[in-house]
């Protein structure tokens, strides 16, 4: 008997790596350029294009 991932394309997580992700199209709410996220924009919270990402993501620790 043949077994499958859930996600129908036999073998793999389905996690990282894939293939492709949907890209959906969003509005920064600093510059106001339009960018694309991989994730469906929820209305309630910011979204943030490549640039201006980088000054609102927490600094790195090591």
């Amino acid at each position: 008997m043949e077994r499958r991932s859930f996600n129908g394309r036999g073998g793999g997580s389905g996690g990282f790596n894939s293939g492709p992700r949907e890209m959906h199209k969003a509005k920064c709410a600093d510059c106001g350029q339009e960018t694309e996220v991989p994730f469906v924009p929820d209305p309630d919270r910011p979204v943030y294009c490549k640039e201006c990402y980088q000054s609102h993501r927490p600094p790195k620790r090591y």
